[in-house]
């Protein structure tokens, strides 16, 4: 079980670093302006975000399209959470872009974590030659801008109530969606079908023999949805606590709204 592959090491702690760069040159360009202002750097960012994915649906139309490119997984998340954020509103902006910096700061943590799970060396080596390599690895890595431009724009003050439950119930929501989606497809969205951790799908797949399929899909999908709900809630509580140390240097706001 590779976490970190060599070109991951060449390219995303580089990569990393220009990130906290561009955050810390936005936040002293832009942290006195108000939130219209602060939060264009997310709307860009979004609309980026929607032009690569329609890119990667016309080409895998084109490929003769393969059910795997169908927004069920973890990361299509970001399809609608960040352009909420950056775009909407309505009385529950507070709970949108709760739910939106909790799921970003997961994707952040996962590929400061293991990497390989969210896309391998051999999509890095291929970001110039093939479109779904180039955006697979420019799509994840646009998303981790916006963590670090989340909170360094400080785009959302965290609420004391109200705010975990709608993560909790959002992200059961994306649970029930993708895992349905998986089986009916028989495509592994959100390693919801298969695991892409080799020694735990060993475990799963040697467990179908004692206990039957039907039983221990059933099992695998509570456990995965499980663990989804208290990674992304943890990752909540994570941002909560980097955005209090950046308010804790907080640069002087002129509005918030």
């Amino acid at each position: 079980m590779e976490l970190w592959a060599p070109e991951h090491i060449q390219t995303l702690l580089p990569a990393l670093g220009i990130m906290i760069l561009i955050s810390v040159v936005f936040r002293l360009v832009l942290g006195n302006k108000s939130l219209k202002v602060r939060m264009i750097p997310i709307q860009v960012i979004a609309c980026l975000l929607l032009l690569l994915e329609i890119g990667k649906q016309i080409v895998s139309w084109k490929q003769g399209y393969d059910l795997y490119h169908l927004p069920f997984h973890f990361c299509s998340l970001f399809l609608l959470v960040l352009p909420l954020m950056a775009f909407y509103r309505g009385k529950r902006r507070s709970a949108v872009n709760a739910i939106s910096a909790a799921v970003c700061t997961s994707l952040l943590l996962l590929m400061l974590i293991y990497p390989n799970l969210i896309y391998s060396g051999g999509n890095i080596q291929n970001f110039f030659k093939h479109y779904l390599d180039f955006h697979t690895v420019a799509f994840h890595n646009l998303v981790m801008l916006a963590s670090f431009l989340v909170i360094a724009l400080q785009l959302h003050d965290p609420q004391p109530k109200g705010e975990p439950k709608a993560i909790l119930l959002f992200t059961a929501g994306f649970c029930t969606v993708s895992a349905s989606m998986a089986h009916i497809l028989k495509t592994n969205y959100a390693n919801y079908y298969t695991c892409n951790i080799p020694p735990l799908e060993a475990i799963r797949v040697s467990l179908q023999d004692i206990l039957g399929y039907g039983v221990t899909q059933i099992l695998y999908v509570l456990i995965v949805s499980l663990l989804n709900l208290g990674f992304v809630l943890m990752c909540y509580y994570l941002y909560k606590l980097l955005s209090k140390l950046v308010r804790g240097r907080k640069v002087q706001t002129v509005s918030t709204t």
